[in-house]
């Protein structure tokens, strides 16, 4: 009735918490139109909210160490997420090192233990490869991010996989790496057209990406589902529906805003001391919706 509003930092100082955690990303990510950042912020900013905390946000350009050694030390947040892990991730040991409680969207392939929640990235390239090969399709492109992230570097494997069972040698001309968006879509798909043998599918590491791909078939006079077929990753991002393509596209489809909620959902758990001292660590298989864009060879 007096208007009393506890003191932060003194209540902070009772409970031996800031009741904040941090989210550090690379600055360019904000700059990006076509991203599923937004989704995960999404998800993790709903649980910050539901359970009282507050979510400090820290960018930067280049010297990411130095951000989260500052954060982790000052102590100005109680925890810490962070992303898009390389397959061997220097970020997670010096964490580790700090001994601040952190969790990681995706894996890497380091030697400690660490809390991390992931899609099975192997699996999902596998699948759509495997199911462009069913289809009778030889001369398949893979779009995938740069191979230093490991979920990137899982995607190859995975393609390779399909194509070793099958006995089908990789070309090296349809495997590109590339920014997940829709002008390196155009680019890339223009690029593989031109190829003396064109790919006959295209597999694409996002959305994104395939809305390129189609952009391109069709300054090609392609069709897509007879000329050329398409499948994607990463759908049920907001703004954009492999339902609403023309023709609809076969795609995987995953809620990356309930990945960004098990991040802080299992963040605070930590912080609260609600969970044992073993990390916890989640994989997620998408599922795979056949739509009008995969056409028989």
């Amino acid at each position: 009735r007096m208007g009393y509003a506890p003191n932060a930092r003194a209540r902070g100082l009772a409970i031996g918490r800031t009741e904040a955690i941090g989210l550090v990303f690379p600055l360019e990510r904000l700059r990006l139109v076509q991203t599923n950042f937004v989704d995960v912020l999404s998800g993790i900013s709903d649980v910050v909210t539901e359970r009282g905390y507050n979510l400090l946000l820290s960018p930067f350009r280049d010297d990411e160490a130095s951000v989260l050694r500052r954060l982790a030390t000052s102590r100005m947040v109680d925890g810490l997420i962070i992303t898009r892990p390389l397959v061997h991730d220097p970020r997670i040991r010096l964490l580790a090192d700090t001994g601040i409680p952190f969790v990681v969207h995706g894996r890497s392939d380091v030697d400690i233990p660490y809390s991390y929640v992931d899609v099975d990235n192997f699996e999902i390239f596998r699948r759509l490869a495997e199911l462009l090969l069913d289809y009778g399709h030889t001369r398949i492109a893979a779009l995938n991010s740069y191979r230093r992230f490991r979920y990137a570097a899982a995607r190859a494997a995975g393609y390779r996989a399909a194509m070793d069972s099958r006995r089908q040698p990789v070309d090296p001309d349809l495997v590109l790496e590339t920014a997940m968006t829709e002008e390196d879509g155009v680019a890339c798909a223009a690029r593989l057209l031109s190829l003396p043998e064109p790919p006959t599918a295209i597999i694409c590491g996002s959305i994104f990406l395939a809305k390129g791909v189609y952009r391109a078939a069709a300054e090609a006079g392609l069709q897509i589902g007879r000329d050329l077929s398409v499948v994607a990753h990463d759908d049920q991002l907001r703004g954009i529906s492999a339902a609403d393509f023309v023709p609809a596209l076969t795609a995987t489809q995953l809620s990356v805003e309930m990945a960004g909620r098990r991040l802080a959902e299992i963040l605070i758990d930590r912080i609260e001391g609600k969970l044992g001292d073993d990390p916890v660590g989640e994989v997620s298989r998408p599922d795979l919706i056949l739509r009008e864009s995969v056409g028989r060879r």
